[in-house]
């Protein structure tokens, strides 16, 4: 009997056994890159939103930093501050979305987290797109208002799904109270129990932010080891 190895060059089983071996080698060959990548993606991302969100509250920080404190959103109306505003949500949903299309040829949980960037990605461009013109109507109000409360509702749903995933450390554990307390403080505040809107969403983006580059670092423990889909 003919072993793969003694099978004539171009046979049905040397062409099989050559696909085999591509395969076995999918983990050493692609999944780093691939790893490194979405990690790399994903702090840039969130670098992005982090640095230009800073900036805008440096340049002007009476809009938010009060007792009777108004949404980051104000920032994305005045001219002072749209740009770096802009920059911040475009790069946050640019990179994010970067980072879901290298985990597009992966099974399991990795395409789940595949999904969750996406998901996070158009919420932060439907976010930018819809603070531009809030405050012309009552219609755009209510568009950019049920973007803001998806994106509440999301990233501590988003955050949950990461924390039952990854390695439960001290670390985690606070990120995810930090998350609900956000949550907590954003239906506290759409109750008009009190203003604290801007507090609820650095308290939930920082949390969720921090999952997120926890998570894409961890790959491993989301069933990154899962294999690559090959075709001939």
């Amino acid at each position: 009997m003919i072993s793969p190895s003694q099978a004539p060059r171009g046979s049905f089983c040397a062409r099989l056994t050559n696909h085999n071996e591509r395969v076995a080698s999918a983990g050493s060959n692609y999944t780093r890159p691939v790893s490194a990548l979405v990690r790399r993606s994903v702090r840039v991302s969130q670098g992005c939103l982090a640095l230009f969100s800073a900036i805008c509250i440096a340049l002007h920080p009476g809009f938010v930093l009060k007792w009777n404190e108004g949404g980051f959103s104000n920032y994305g109306i005045h001219l002072k501050t749209a740009i770096p505003y802009s920059i911040a949500f475009l790069g946050c949903a640019l990179y994010a979305a970067r980072a879901a299309r290298a985990l597009a040829g992966m099974r399991t949980s990795a395409r789940h987290f595949s999904l969750l960037l996406y998901v996070y990605s158009a919420l932060m461009l439907c976010t930018l797109l819809s603070t531009y013109g809030y405050t012309l109507n009552h219609p755009l109000k209510n568009v950019h208002t049920v973007v803001g409360i998806a994106t509440m509702l999301f990233e501590p749903l988003a955050a949950g799904w990461m924390y039952t995933r990854l390695e439960r450390t001290a670390w985690t554990r606070t990120l995810i109270v930090l998350e609900l307390a956000g949550l907590a403080l954003g239906v506290i505040d759409y109750l008009v129990i009190l203003h604290v809107l801007f507090l609820a969403q650095v308290l939930t983006a920082f949390a969720f932010g921090a999952l997120l580059v926890r998570a894409a670092g961890h790959l491993d423990e989301l069933g990154s080891h899962a294999t690559y889909v090959f075709s001939e």
